[in-house]
């Protein structure tokens, strides 16, 4: 551990969960340097205040390290924070504010700190994790039906993360693992109370800070497992959240444009695609995305592939949201999906057919790292061709450009030994890059990919009315399929 830098107060507020709290301070008996830094545990009055109290001074006894308070009173996760940092820690280091069912990996805090120390504009830097919302490692999954176990985001996130740039700057920083410089605290003070008891004041607060030019960054290269207990039973949670993002929506009507930018074009392409760097199976996950028009021939030669594919194959069929139906009719039993940019990534994406818009182009971006084209855009010396199909030609010549592999349609099996071989080839992470931003630029500079920097009254409504009605909300959720965020 590297003693030539800021030191650090970690501040772990606790409210309940034992099991997870006995956890955390293993942890950091083991991971953090006591000669630098310290440990500021602030019990904040739950409903078995008194056994978590004896257990905890058991764990740490009279470590010198770590220092423990009661509070009088609960004071809710915004009050405990407030009051830990602002006016309990007077030793004027930096901050970090750790949930009590973390779990830091080795290493974490010097890298955290490093990360800080880079640039005088970072405010807030936070770890990656298994489970923290845009900060989650990895974000996108290739079978989000698996349960993502911690041991699959540790490994990996060893085999990746030298890959990733150091950090990136994000809209917000997860307040799971919340490290804050100093200056912050004594420039915009902490939390504001609006938000209590929690929910979006660390939001807040990295908002507030880049109002004034200070940034909130990632750190990719420090791990911190995060269980992600609820601390609001019953509806209150769902209410404090809908209502938090209300009040964050009224403050900064862009945040909502300001994460899509993000999760569009900020984040590196090594992230984005993560976990097809190291599959947890032996399955090659391939979206197969459908040409403009369906017509018999495409159905037949996805039937074809279909009826081709082993299963250690798993094919999913990407079309436009006018085609579903059609899709729907023509390919009974098949795994269809609208094209955009879901939480799925596949090993291979296949393209069955010309692609002559750039919407069909963004989305075999966003799917998959390694490309394949079928029967691309057939060029023709006649200029009265080339004027009519020009923006097809120019879509195709990016498709060339970045492209695994090219063929001719020679049959499902064929098709399927391609796909087998393509998904075998090592990903180039500066060849995907180059994809990933070119692509991403041109869709943000067209106008396909829009960020508002607005929201709607319509919008603020339905926060208000699903903070007052949860459970109505919940019941709509669930009839229509959606979930949360």
């Amino acid at each position: 551990m590297s003693r030539d830098r800021r030191p650090v107060t970690v501040v772990v507020p606790i409210y309940d969960d034992l099991p997870g709290l006995e956890r955390c301070i293993e942890a950091l008996l083991e991971t953090i340097d006591f000669d630098v830094d310290r440990v500021l545990l602030a019990n904040d009055v739950g409903p078995n205040v008194d056994r978590i109290e004896q257990r905890v001074l058991e764990l740490v006894g009279d470590h010198p390290g770590f220092e423990y308070t009661r509070n009088p009173a609960n004071l809710g996760f915004v009050g405990n924070c407030n009051r830990a940092v602002l006016d309990l820690d007077t030793t004027g280091n930096d901050v970090l504010l750790l949930n009590s069912d973390t779990i830091p990996m080795p290493g974490f805090l010097d890298e955290m700190t490093a990360v800080l120390a880079s640039d005088d504009t970072i405010g807030v830097v936070c770890a990656r994790s298994d489970n923290a919302t845009i900060a989650s490692f990895p974000y996108a999954r290739r079978n989000p039906r698996a349960t993502l176990a911690p041991r699959r985001t540790r490994e990996l996130h060893g085999r990746t993360k030298y890959l990733l740039p150091r950090s990136t700057v994000s809209p917000v920083a997860m307040g799971f693992c919340f490290l804050i410089r100093r200056e912050m605290v004594d420039r915009f003070g902490l939390f504001d109370p609006v938000f209590s008891p929690g929910y979006g004041e660390e939001n807040d607060f990295c908002l507030r800070i880049n109002e004034a030019g200070f940034t909130s960054v990632l750190a990719n290269r420090a791990l911190v497992l995060h269980a992600g207990s609820t601390s609001f039973s019953g509806d209150r949670g769902p209410s404090l959240r809908l209502e938090h993002e209300r009040i964050l929506l009224e403050r900064y009507p862009f945040y909502a444009g300001a994460v899509a930018l993000f999760l569009a074009r900020y984040r590196d392409a090594v992230d984005v695609f993560a976990d097809t760097f190291l599959p947890d199976d032996d399955v090659v996950r391939v979206a197969v995305h459908l040409p403009a028009e369906l017509t018999d021939d495409v159905i037949a030669r996805v039937r074809d592939l279909l009826a081709a594919a082993p299963d250690d194959v798993v094919v999913t069929v990407v079309v436009a949201r006018s085609q579903l139906r059609t899709a729907r009719h023509g390919l009974p039993g098949a795994t269809i999906a609208v094209g955009g940019r879901p939480r799925q990534v596949f090993d291979v994406a296949v393209a069955l057919g010309a692609l002559t818009t750039f919407p069909q182009l963004s989305a075999l971006n966003a799917n998959a790292p390694r490309w394949v084209l079928v029967d691309p855009v057939a060029h023709d010396a006649r200029w009265s061709h080339a004027v009519s199909n020009h923006r097809a030609s120019a879509i195709d010549r990016i498709l060339r450009r970045f492209e695994n592999r090219s063929t001719t349609w020679k049959g499902g099996a064929h098709l399927v030994r391609i796909i087998r071989e393509t998904a075998r080839n090592d990903i180039d992470p500066s060849a995907l890059r180059a994809r990933w931003l070119s692509v991403s630029d041109i869709a943000e500079a067209t106008g396909l990919l829009v960020h508002r920097a607005t929201v709607s009254i319509r919008r603020l409504t339905a926060l208000t009315f699903g903070a007052r009605n949860p459970r109505i909300v919940a019941r709509i959720r669930a009839i229509t399929g959606r979930g949360g965020a």
